[in-house]
């Protein structure tokens, strides 16, 4: 096949030295797929963060109301999140194996489907009113956490095509293109966030105000992620099919209608990885909920605790998909050795990057709080929360790279399951033992949900070991490239 790239072999031999065993081969292979992908994944947590900081330079009341919203948000999007993205696996296997009939067929069924769960998203965010109740929070947070959930719910089709087509690029290792993205509709959202929660006054010009709006506060906030997010979607879709080569290879400009035996592919690798997904963020909402009970303080807590989190979480689903894709890639060419080989090294990266983030957590740990609040109330549980964070981090990062890997395989059912077992019947009950029974802390409660999730990463780790993942088989009886 043109142009098919040639990728380097990993020695699968055991080393021979003490130190060669802690030596991560072919990181510049890895790292040059993660860091594109932390930095595209990283626009979607910053706008959250630029949201927070600026709000809680607003009120507390829409510093926490954006935190509850948003992890009510991102817990509805979570439930087909996997579901419009996992054509990357099908892209990468297809990649690997040079079937490029097959990397244009599936990206066209993946922006049906992401179409589809982006109207779903949409109609949730415009009755999210109707559940938020349910969470007993303060009615005050209430009140804005609906305004942030509708307004935010509003670029939901853009939220989920910018997904499928992040698949598509990622899954031939062309990282480059989701992360200016992500730059475009990060920058975007930063001068709305200014310019929407403070309100200006405007500029006469001609006799006439321009660009006056008054503060919105936490509806602002939504409002300019929103479309800083449809920017960035829009981004790639222009990326995708302006290429000569990408019309010319995959003839991605032309659509497909749908297929229904390729959509069923999709759904049946993609609806245990979507719902694995919904799994994790649905405990931590719950988590969320479990912790408002405490008051607005400790919820707004609770939520630079959640931004403080994705300093973990976006570099570790860089090396989740760079892994994903190596596996995809690797097993798409029938080479299930270096698929494991690769994935090994993954994993180290991941354990290096965890211990030095702990590491300038523990030595940070009485000043991260100030970036996003002047509270008292809430910098006096800074500094310990901290400290748990760093021992948080180390077990979800672990269940982040094995998630990735089996995904990459196809084997999205395994990690489903293990979820559900771990987290709704261990996380959710013991935090909600250990803050309403136990009357316990946030930090209590965070320490709790750190065990939870080792035992999570070990059944997983687990699963790799077992290499009964690179038995997984996604495109069943269809036929190769020609």
């Amino acid at each position: 096949m043109a142009d098919q790239p040639r990728y380097p072999l990993i020695d699968t031999s055991p080393s021979t030295t003490a130190l060669g065993a802690f030596r991560v081969r072919e990181a510049g292979q890895i790292t040059r797929l993660a860091w594109p992908t932390v930095l595209a994944m990283l626009s979607h947590t910053l706008m959250w963060w630029v949201d927070s900081a600026l709000l809680g330079r607003f009120s507390t009341i829409d510093l926490a109301a954006s935190g509850l919203g948003g992890v009510i948000t991102w817990t509805a999007y979570s439930l087909v999140n996997n579901l419009s993205r996992i054509n990357g696996t099908f892209v990468s296997q297809a990649h690997g194996r040079g079937d490029d009939r097959a990397i244009g067929d599936y990206t066209w069924q993946g922006l049906y489907v992401a179409i589809f769960c982006g109207l779903l998203l949409q109609v949730f965010g415009f009755y999210s009113h109707l559940i938020l109740p349910f969470t007993r929070n303060d009615p005050a947070v209430l009140e804005h956490a609906y305004l942030y959930i509708k307004w935010r719910s509003a670029s939901a089709v853009f939220t989920q095509i910018g997904f499928c087509l992040m698949g598509f690029f990622q899954g031939r290792r062309q990282v480059m293109v989701p992360m200016w993205a992500g730059v475009i509709g990060n920058g975007l959202n930063i001068v709305l966030d200014i310019w929407l929660i403070f309100g200006w006054s405007g500029f006469t010009l001609f006799g006439t105000t321009w660009l006056a709006v008054p503060a919105m506060g936490v509806e602002g906030a939504a409002i300019a992620t929103s479309i800083g997010t449809a920017v960035g979607a829009l981004f790639q879709v222009i990326m995708l099919v302006g290429p000569r080569r990408h019309r010319e290879r995959y003839a991605i400009h032309k659509p497909r209608r749908p297929d229904f035996g390729q959509l069923g592919r999709i759904f049946k690798v993609g609806s245990p990885a979507a719902f694995e997904n919904f799994v994790d963020m649905s405990g931590f909402t719950a988590f969320m909920i479990i912790v408002g009970t405490l008051g607005a303080a400790q919820q707004a807590a609770n939520t630079i605790a959640l931004h403080l989190m994705s300093l973990v979480f976006m570099p570790m689903w860089g090396l989740t998909i760079a892994g994903s894709v190596l596996t995809g890639n690797w097993i798409g060419a029938g080479r299930s050795d270096q698929a494991a080989a690769y994935a090994r090294q993954v994993y180290k990266l991941g354990i290096y990057y965890m211990l030095v983030l702990g590491t300038v957590y523990l030595l940070l740990r009485g000043q991260l709080f100030q970036i996003f609040s002047t509270d008292p109330e809430v910098l006096v549980m800074g500094s310990g929360l901290v400290a748990v964070l760093a021992v948080f981090a180390f077990p979800d990062g672990l269940r982040m790279v094995s998630v990735g890997v089996l995904q990459g395989a196809g084997d999205t059912r395994y990690p489903m399951l293990a979820s559900m077992v771990v987290l709704w019947l261990g996380f959710i009950p013991l935090s909600w033992w250990l803050v309403i029974v136990w009357g316990g802390t946030i930090a209590q409660a965070w320490l709790g949900a750190a065990g939870c999730y080792a035992v999570m990463a070990l059944v997983l780790y687990l699963r790799f070991r077992s290499n009964r993942w690179q038995r997984a088989r996604i495109f069943g009886q269809e036929p190769g490239p020609s």
